[in-house]
């Protein structure tokens, strides 16, 4: 699937991310690989629905900096109270999983995070229209 939105983008990264916890749930790399690409997920839906909401695209990786543009212009993000209580952790992975050596991130809080942001997307495939 070539991907036409942010939405499909962030589709494309948790389909990637649960992927590749299925195939290495026991290598640290590949598990932070995981990881950046479900913090690449909930970005990229997060994106998608400020900028169907006419809010300018943000340059940043920040998931809690997000949360809080869609605040100040009033946006519902249809998050759930888990993404919203581990929006600052979730966005530390963006760069701690690619950039610092020695950083590893653990199979079980991945699996929850894949179990978490499932539910999210389902919540927003019932809520999107654009």
């Amino acid at each position: 699937m070539i991907a036409n939105s942010y939405y499909e983008k962030a589709l494309v990264n948790f389909k990637t991310a649960k992927i590749v916890f299925m195939i290495a749930s026991s290598d640290e790399e590949q598990l932070n690989i995981a990881g950046y690409h479900l913090q690449q997920a909930v970005e990229l839906a997060i994106k998608h629905i400020l900028m169907g909401n006419g809010v300018p695209l943000q340059k940043t990786h920040d998931i809690d900096q997000l949360i809080r543009v869609a605040e100040n212009y009033k946006v519902d993000l249809y998050l759930t109270e888990y993404i919203k209580e581990k929006a600052e952790v979730l966005s530390l992975w963006e760069s701690k999983t690619r950039y610092v050596l020695g950083y590893a991130l653990e199979a079980k809080k991945i699996e929850t995070v894949i179990e978490e942001i499932g539910k999210y997307f389902e919540i927003l495939s019932k809520k999107l229209t654009f």
